[in-house]
C-alpha cells in the first residue's frame, strides 16, 4: 500500500522581492516512517541538491507537499511517466496571479508542469491510499458522494477561503458535511462495513481533500444551466484516456480546459483572448487587447444612417450552460432594450454567443444566435463572422486547399508596400522574407465558395503546430453553395464568415422589416489545433472529414440547434427534359439541389434569412438531403451543362424525423429551338475562357501557371494590353472560347487613363432565315458589378439597341479576382427579320465606363432557331 502524506504549511519567503519564494525543507516522510526515510535519504542523496527552479517568474507560496511515492502505475496518464516518477515528491505551489493560480513542481526531477497533467496524478495519488487504487474512480457511489461534497462546498463558499483556512477547519467543514448529507454517508459506511472506522474517516477525508483540491484549481462556484441533456458519444472511452474538462471562472476571464487546449475568453464580453496548445502559452497575437484577438463581429446599418456600425459583439452577461467531465458549454449574451431607442445607437438584436469544449478534442466549438424580436425597429446586417488574429511571430504558412499553400507575408510588409488600385491589393517592395519582393498580396486571392469552405488555416514551424478553422456545414449561409467569400489571409488571420456582401453586392445582407420577428443560428465553427502529424494540413483534413461525418452535432444545448433526431430527410430522382437533345429525360447528373426558404426560380441566391440544405446528385440523378432543420421550404436546383435554374412546383414541409421520397422530378430548361451556335459552358462560371497572364512586376507566383490564374492581380487591365486600339471580335466557328473570348467584358484604359466602354462582336453565319420566324438569344452572366449590357443587331450605330439589361449587379468579382459573382439569365428575342442569310454580327456593348472594374462575366451565350414540330 502507498504512503501518502499530506502537509499543509504556510511558508512564507521573508524577501519583499518580486521573485519565487526560496523553499528550502527537509523532505515531508521523514517525520513519519524511520526505515522508508533511510533509504529514501539515501536515493536523495545521490541527486543534485538545490532549490527548486523558478516557476513563471512570479512570486509563489508552497501551499502543500504530496508524496506519490509507489502509486499505481497503471492509473497513470497516458506519457504522463515522462513528467512524474513512482517515488517523486509533489510540490503545489499557490501563485499570487488569477491567471495562474497553482503550478506544480518535482522535487526530484526538478521540472515544471501544467496543471492539467497534473491533477490527475496528484488524485491517483490520493486514490493510492485505498486497497484498489482504482475504486476511486470507478464506483458510481463513491463519485457521487464526492461531488455531493463538492455541491456543499460551493454553497458554505468554502472557495472564497485560502488553503490554509481550508484545511484549518477540515475536520469540522467534513462534520458538517456528514451531518448535512447523512443520508449519503450512511450508504457509503455500509459499503466500507469491513473496514475500520479510522480506516473509513481516513477515506472520506482523502476523498473530501480530492475535491476540494480539484474546487480550488477550477474556482468553479457559478450556477450551471442545463438546457437539454446531451450525452456525447463515445463518452465512457473519452473518461478513461483523456482528462475531463475542466471551467476556471474569475471577475475577467473564463478559462475552459480539456488537458490538450486550453481556451480564454473575456468576461463577460465573451472574446477569445487566448488559446494555449503544444507548450505555446497564448497562439493569438498578444500584441492586440484581449478583446481583439479572437472575437464575434458585424457590420449594420438602420434606414437612415449615413453610414454602417462595425460591432464586435461584445457581451454584458455570462452564463454556464452545461458543464460536466465531458464537455463545458458557456454563453456571452448581448440583450437589446428598447427603451433606449433613440437614446443610443445600438444593435437592435439580441446576441447569444456559445463557446464549447469537449473531453478529447484537440480544439473548441463556437456558436452563436442572432435575434429580432416583433416590434423592433428595421436593420440591415450586412456581415457577420468569426475572425481570429494568430501571434505574427509563430504563423507564417497559410494552407487554403492542397494547392493553394504557401510562406505568407507579414502584416508590416503589406504596410511598407505599395497599394495598389484597392487598399486590399499591395505590391511588396521592402519584405521581411526577400524571396516575396515584388509579389502581389491580397486576401481576395484565397476566397473560395461556400461548399469548399471546409477547412483552411495556418502552420507555425516552431513548434510544428497547425491552427484550423473547420466548417462541417454551410447550412446557415447566405447564399448557397456558390457563395464567394473570404476564408485566411494575412495577418496572420483566419475567419469564418458567416455572410456578408462579398462577390454578390447588399443583396446578401440581411434585410429586416420593422416589427419582423427573426432567429438564425450561426456555427457551430470547429476551431482545431494539431501537432506532431507528418503534414499538418492533411490531418486537418481528416478531421475536417470527421467533423462533417458528425453533423448535425449532438452537442450544442440551444434549443433553436435540432440534432440529428430533430431533423428530416428529403430524397428523389431529378431528370433533365430537354427535346433538342435528346427525345427522352436525361438523368440530371452532378446537379446541386438544395432546399431554401420559398421564393421565385433561383431566388436561392439571393436569400438571407433562412436555411439552406444542399447535395448533389448522383450520376442517376438520385439525392438525399439529410439532416435538414423543421420548416417548409421550396426545392431547387441547377445541373451544370444545362442552362437555366429549376423550382419544384409544391411547398415541402419538413418535420422532426421526416423522411419524404419527391419520386421522379423532370427539369424543362429554357428552349425555344435548336441551337444554332454556342459560346462557353453553362456552369455558372467564366472560367472556361481565356484568363491572360498577369503583368511580370505584379504577380503571385502561388497562381502561375494554374487554373486558378484568374486569381491574379490587374487582369482587367490586360485587356488593354490585348485589344489597345480595336475590340474583340468572335468568329462562330473559327474562334475558340478558350483562346479568343476574355475572361470578363470590362472598360478599355486609354493613354489618359480614363476607362471607356467596349463593344465585343460575335460573327456567325446563317445558311437561312425565316423571316416570319423569332430566334432566341440567351445571355448567361457570371458576375455583373455597375454593369449595362445593349445589344444591336449588324447595325452597330443604331440609336436604340435591340435589347438591353438592366443596370446591374454589385459583385465586384473583377477587381476581387472572382471567376463569378451572382448568376444572371436574360432571355432575348430576335425576330427573323432582323438576321439575314449568310454573315450576320451580333454587337455587345457594355455602356457603362469610367472605372476598370465596371462590367460583367459570361458563363455562356447561346443562339437559338425557331421552334421545330417534333
Amino acid at each position: 500500500m502507498a504512503l501518502v502524506n499530506v502537509c499543509w504549511q504556510h511558508w512564507m519567503d521573508e524577501s519583499d522581492g518580486t521573485s519565487d519564494s526560496v523553499l528550502k525543507h527537509k523532505p515531508i516522510w521523514s517525520t513519519y516512517n524511520q526505515k522508508w526515510k533511510k533509504e529514501k535519504k539515501r536515493t536523495v542523496e545521490k541527486k543534485k541538491q538545490g532549490d527548486l527552479h523558478r516557476t513563471y517568474g512570479t512570486r509563489v507560496i508552497p501551499v502543500f507537499v504530496l508524496s506519490l511515492a509507489d502509486m499505481d502505475e497503471h492509473l497513470m496518464m497516458e506519457a504522463e511517466s515522462l513528467v512524474w516518477t513512482s517515488k517523486d515528491v509533489v510540490i503545489v505551489l499557490q501563485h499570487q496571479n488569477d491567471t495562474i493560480p497553482l503550478s506544480y513542481v518535482s522535487e526530484i526531477e526538478r521540472r515544471h508542469v501544467i496543471s492539467m497533467l497534473a491533477q490527475q496524478h496528484i488524485l491517483t495519488g490520493l486514490a493510492s491510499v485505498v486497497d484498489e487504487p482504482a475504486f476511486f474512480w470507478e464506483s458510481k457511489a463513491h463519485l457521487d458522494f464526492c461531488f455531493d461534497l463538492s455541491q456543499l462546498v460551493v454553497n458554505s463558499d468554502m472557495t472564497s477561503l485560502s488553503p490554509s483556512l481550508w484545511m484549518s477547519d477540515l475536520q469540522s467543514e467534513l462534520f458538517q458535511a456528514m451531518c448535512l448529507d447523512s443520508s449519503k454517508v450512511s450508504t457509503e459506511l455500509k459499503m466500507m462495513n469491513t473496514i475500520g472506522w479510522k480506516r473509513q474517516l481516513r477515506h472520506l477525508v482523502l476523498w473530501f481533500f480530492a475535491i476540494v483540491f480539484h474546487l480550488f484549481l477550477l474556482v468553479n462556484g457559478s450556477r450551471t444551466d442545463h438546457f437539454r441533456h446531451t450525452p456525447l458519444r463515445n463518452s465512457q472511452k473519452l473518461a478513461s484516456t483523456t482528462p475531463p474538462v475542466k471551467l476556471l471562472i474569475s471577475s475577467n476571464y473564463v478559462v475552459i480546459d480539456n488537458g490538450i487546449v486550453k481556451v480564454t475568453l473575456t468576461n463577460p464580453t465573451g472574446s477569445i483572448a487566448g488559446v494555449s496548445y503544444n507548450g505555446i502559452d497564448n497562439v493569438l497575437e498578444t500584441d492586440f487587447t484581449d478583446t481583439n484577438r479572437g472575437y464575434w463581429d458585424t457590420v449594420w446599418e438602420r434606414p437612415g444612417d449615413k453610414d454602417h456600425t462595425f460591432d464586435m459583439l461584445l457581451g454584458t452577461k455570462f452564463r454556464v450552460i452545461a458543464q460536466d467531465k465531458n464537455k463545458v458549454e458557456v454563453s456571452f449574451t448581448k440583450t437589446w432594450n428598447p427603451s433606449n431607442d433613440g437614446t443610443t445607437h445600438d444593435l437592435p438584436l439580441n446576441i447569444d454567443k456559445r463557446f464549447v469544449m469537449l473531453r478529447g478534442s484537440s480544439g473548441f466549438y463556437s456558436y452563436g444566435l442572432f435575434e429580432h424580436l416583433k416590434g423592433w425597429p428595421s436593420l440591415i446586417l450586412e456581415e457577420a463572422r468569426i475572425a481570429i488574429k494568430l501571434k505574427k511571430t509563430l504563423f507564417h504558412y497559410m494552407a487554403i486547399s492542397d494547392d493553394i499553400q504557401r510562406m505568407m507575408p507579414t502584416d508590416e510588409d503589406r504596410s511598407d508596400g505599395k497599394i495598389l488600385d484597392y487598399r486590399e491589393a499591395v505590391r511588396l517592395t521592402n519584405p521581411s522574407n526577400p524571396e516575396l519582393k515584388g509579389e502581389v498580396d491580397d486576401k481576395y486571392q484565397y476566397s473560395f465558395e461556400n461548399k469548399d469552405i471546409k477547412v483552411h488555416g495556418w502552420v507555425c514551424n516552431t513548434p510544428h503546430v497547425g491552427f484550423w478553422v473547420i466548417t462541417p456545414s454551410y447550412e446557415d449561409r447566405n447564399g448557397g453553395p456558390t457563395k464567394l467569400d473570404l476564408t485566411s489571409h494575412v495577418g496572420p488571420t483566419s475567419l469564418a464568415v458567416f455572410f456578408s456582401g462579398h462577390y454578390a453586392g447588399p443583396e446578401l445582407g440581411v434585410k429586416i422589416e420593422e416589427g419582423e420577428p427573426w432567429k438564425k443560428v450561426f456555427g457551430p465553427v470547429f476551431f482545431y489545433l494539431n501537432s506532431d502529424s507528418p503534414t499538418l494540413w492533411e490531418d486537418a483534413k481528416r478531421q475536417m472529414e470527421e467533423e462533417t461525418a458528425k453533423w448535425p452535432y449532438d452537442f450544442p444545448e440551444s434549443i433553436d440547434y435540432p440534432h440529428a433526431n430533430g431533423r428530416g430527410t428529403i430524397r428523389g430522382q431529378l431528370f433533365v427534359r430537354d427535346r433538342y437533345i435528346n427525345k427522352n429525360p436525361v438523368y440530371a447528373k452532378s446537379a446541386y439541389i438544395g432546399l431554401a426558404l420559398p421564393g421565385d426560380v433561383g431566388s436561392w441566391q439571393y436569400e438571407t434569412k433562412g436555411y439552406q440544405f444542399w447535395t448533389q446528385t448522383d450520376e442517376t440523378g438520385h439525392f438525399n438531403i439529410t439532416g435538414v432543420r423543421p420548416g417548409t421550404y421550396n426545392l431547387y436546383s441547377w445541373v451544370p451543362g444545362i442552362i437555366g435554374d429549376y423550382k419544384y412546383n409544391c411547398d415541402i414541409i419538413v418535420k422532426q424525423g421526416s423522411d419524404t421520397n419527391l419520386g421522379n422530378l423532370i427539369y424543362d430548361p429554357p428552349r425555344n429551338g435548336p441551337t444554332l451556335w454556342e459560346i462557353g459552358i453553362p456552369d455558372r462560371s467564366a472560367g472556361e475562357f481565356f484568363v491572360p497572364d498577369p503583368l511580370p512586376a505584379l504577380t503571385n507566383p502561388l497562381f502561375n501557371n494554374t487554373t486558378q490564374k484568374y486569381r491574379q492581380y490587374g487582369l482587367w487591365d490586360r485587356y488593354t494590353d490585348l485589344y489597345p486600339n480595336k475590340d474583340l471580335v468572335y468568329k462562330v466557328g473559327v474562334s475558340d472560347y478558350k483562346k479568343d473570348w476574355f475572361f470578363a467584358h470590362v472598360t478599355r484604359r486609354t493613354r489618359s487613363k480614363n476607362y471607356i466602354p467596349t463593344t465585343w462582336q460575335i460573327s456567325f453565319k446563317l445558311p437561312s432565315v425565316d423571316p416570319k420566324g423569332t430566334y432566341t438569344l440567351r445571355v448567361a452572366l457570371a458576375s455583373a458589378t455597375y454593369s449595362h449590357l445593349q445589344g444591336r443587331i449588324n447595325n452597330p450605330s443604331r440609336t436604340m439597341p435591340h435589347f438591353e439589361t438592366p443596370s446591374i449587379g454589385r459583385s465586384n468579382a473583377i477587381a476581387r479576382h472572382g471567376i463569378h459573382g451572382l448568376y444572371w439569365l436574360f432571355n432575348f428575342q430576335i425576330q427573323g427579320l432582323q438576321l439575314k442569310r449568310g454573315e450576320n454580327t451580333i454587337y455587345l456593348k457594355q455602356i457603362k465606363g469610367g472605372n476598370p472594374f465596371y462590367g460583367h462575366q459570361y458563363d455562356y451565350i447561346r443562339l437559338e432557331g425557331p421552334p421545330q414540330e417534333n
